[in-house]
């Protein structure tokens, strides 16, 4: 008989927010990193900033869903 393993959905939402987070985080940087590449072109750099924006909006979608949902996180 094996033991069974404990099981948090807020530990599993907070995880998966965090990563989330994370890696929109990581895109951003990585996106701005990449704007001084493309200064001379403006469809490019428009690209970069609306990928940016994007980015943006989609954080705080997350942080919205998170404070319109607590019993999920708590």
């Amino acid at each position: 008989m094996t033991a069974q393993r404990p099981f948090s959905k807020s530990f599993v939402m907070n995880t998966t927010v965090t990563h989330m987070q994370r890696a929109i985080g990581i895109s951003v940087n990585k996106s701005f990193a990449r704007f001084k590449e493309f200064e001379g072109d403006s469809t490019k750099g428009t690209e970069i900033m609306e990928t940016m924006s994007a980015l943006s909006s989609l954080n705080k979608l997350i942080e919205e869903f998170k404070t319109n949902n607590p019993a999920l996180f708590n």
